[in-house]
């Protein structure tokens, strides 16, 4: 054997000098950059998961649906209170003494304080936890319903549908950030717009509720039945909505999230994306231990470090429309939502009863049907066709960053279809044509507000500002409410002055107004974004 010399020695200490080095800086690496999990089409996940069964991006899928669904729910049955009295407006009034139209402010004004709830029940969310906050929203629900049923003065009714609009409507403005919370952004356009869906639905399908129960049993009944409904929900949620705050850390938050700044490029070792090697993420086992811990009352992984602030009631929730993504989708979705959906709410019993002779229950299938049937087809074209088109975006230009603004070339359907329906509606109204021409009108504007709330409200939480879900969706749901609590007092006044056409020509144009800023935002948005940067997380 030939002796080992000083030479060969000193070679073999480099080589395994340069080999402790190589590992110590892959080590580094993947701690800086840690492998990148990625779904079943290979793509990288946005956002990334952590490795806690606590993160409800962890969930199994059956719960994260199961949450889905009640949130969904929730958010039905708060626009179910608001608007289920209306098709027996008439006999309200009469009962009362007052004009038809004075008995629809009851209705504006849960409508108004609808707006307010979220600023208080939001931030107290952010903090506090998803759960309490639903929890206790639905037993406000409960009890303001069950004073309304019981009023036996106009202004006794006033009070509890102002406690009616306030307390529930957290579910209203929760919802957009709970399917942020549970979804990778390649599932949020079709979870959002299931969301979307039965939030607007609530208020449609509660026209047909009420009516069979006004012409039935009176329409106190309709307050009953609202008073139930949240009562037995109260007590489904209880077992099975799950606790969906969590505290992303921030590095995880940030790699490979959209438009961000930050983002780590892929590490030597964590390039299965174009080796085609590494498997589709599986998340860790969810044990019974961990649901019950998510079920708690309160949340009991919350850190120190959240705490509640007398500015996260109104200004920091509020800041949020100092972003053009924010703010100029808000306004539309308002606007849109206002003239198309809460318009028709408001104003069908009193015109429907005037022209047609219709009865409580005509009034109702009238409204809800037209309703129902065009956000049920508008759905089929928002949430999953914009996930289609966000999915495609990203497989062309593989791991490049995918611009938001791609998911807004989904909403052109609902810009045309909702002037169209307004204008089908107030024409056909006005010359008194057959029932079902206006009703065929409030069901195209009804198919393109769903549209434009799904494809709005995953724009804004889901893709733009994911970590200020929750705010954003108050911001819309500030825009949207404060906007409906103005239709009430001129809507039929103005159309019965002006003539309904011209009325609703009028609203129509304030709509195609409203979109030029989304337009704007199509060519715009990403270079205003990165220019503002990313809001505060607290």
């Amino acid at each position: 054997m030939k002796p080992e010399t000083p030479h060969d020695q000193d070679d073999s200490k480099f080589v395994g000098e340069e080999s402790r080095i190589e590992d110590k800086e892959t080590t580094l690496d993947r701690l800086r950059y840690p492998t990148i999990q990625l779904d079943h089409d290979g793509l990288p996940l946005i956002p990334q998961p952590t490795t806690s069964p606590y993160d409800p991006l962890n969930y199994p899928n059956w719960l994260k649906y199961t949450a889905l669904a009640l949130v969904s729910m929730l958010a039905f049955l708060a626009t179910l209170n608001v608007a289920i009295i209306n098709p027996a407006v008439v006999p309200l009034s009469t009962e009362f003494s007052i004009s038809h139209v004075v008995g629809t402010y009851q209705t504006t004004i849960a409508i108004g304080t609808a707006s307010v709830g979220p600023l208080v029940s939001t931030p107290l969310a952010n903090v506090y936890g998803r759960r309490p906050v639903y929890l206790i929203s639905i037993l406000i629900g409960f009890a303001s319903a069950a004073g309304s049923a019981s009023a036996k003065s106009y202004g006794t009714l006033i009070v509890a549908r102002t406690i009616n609009g306030l307390g529930p409507s957290a579910a209203m403005a929760l919802g957009a950030g709970t399917v942020t919370d549970l979804f990778f952004v390649h599932q949020r356009g079709k979870a959002m717009g299931i969301f979307t869906l039965m939030s607007t639905s609530g208020g449609h399908l509660a026209p047909i509720v009420g009516g069979y129960v006004a012409r039935d049993l009176g329409w106190r009944w309709c307050f009953w039945t609202g008073a139930i409904l949240n009562g037995a929900f109260f007590i489904v949620c209880l077992f099975l909505m799950p606790e969906t705050l969590f505290d992303r850390p921030r590095d995880n938050a940030q790699t490979i999230l959209p438009n961000t700044h930050s983002s780590p490029p892929l590490s030597p070792s964590s390039s299965p994306v174009r080796e085609g090697v590494q498997q589709p993420y599986q998340p860790p086992p969810f044990t019974l231990k961990t649901y019950l811990n998510r079920l708690w009352f309160w949340d009991l992984e919350r850190p120190p470090t959240r705490r509640l602030k007398a500015t996260d009631f109104v200004i920091k929730p509020l800041s949020m429309l100092k972003y053009p993504s924010v703010a100029f989708p808000a306004l539309y979705y308002a606007v849109t939502y206002g003239f198309a959906s809460i318009e028709p709410a408001l104003t069908l019993a009193t015109i429907f009863t005037d022209l047609y002779g219709f009865d409580t229950v005509r009034n109702g299938l009238a409204n809800g049907v037209s309703l129902l049937l065009g956000a049920a087809l508008g759905e089929v074209f928002s949430g999953p066709v914009t996930d289609m088109m966000m999915q495609r975006a990203r497989r062309r230009i593989e791991e490049e960053e995918v611009p938001a603004e791609v998911r807004l070339q989904g909403i052109w359907t609902g810009a045309i279809t909702v002037p169209l329906g307004l204008l089908i509606y107030g024409v056909t109204v006005h010359y008194r044509t057959t029932f079902i021409a206006p009703c065929i009108g409030m069901a195209i504007a009804c198919f393109g507000i769903q549209i434009v709330s799904s494809v709005s409200y995953s724009y804004s939480c889901g893709d733009c500002y994911r970590e200020r879900s929750n705010d954003v969706s108050l911001c819309f749901n500030f825009f949207r409410q404060g906007f409906g609590l103005t239709l009430g007092f001129y809507s039929i006044p103005f159309g019965e002055k002006v003539g309904y056409q011209w009325s609703f020509t009028v609203f129509l144009l304030i709509c195609v107004v409203t979109f030029l800023p989304i337009v704007a935002l199509m060519f715009y948005g990403e270079k205003w974004r990165k220019k503002l940067g990313q809001p505060e997380v607290y």
